[in-house]
């Protein structure tokens, strides 16, 4: 009995641990860089 209370606790605990990643927004690891070319046109 006791390893069905370790495999319950461990699939709440993951339940939760997802639950709570969605609900904070982590922002996106990308950077908008915006550069200015000079463009010497002959």
């Amino acid at each position: 009995m006791k390893n069905r209370y370790i495999i319950y606790f461990f699939a709440i605990l993951t339940i939760i641990v997802f639950g709570l990643l969605y609900m904070i927004e982590i922002p996106s690891p990308s950077s908008i860089i915006t550069e200015k070319y000079p463009l010497n046109l002959k």
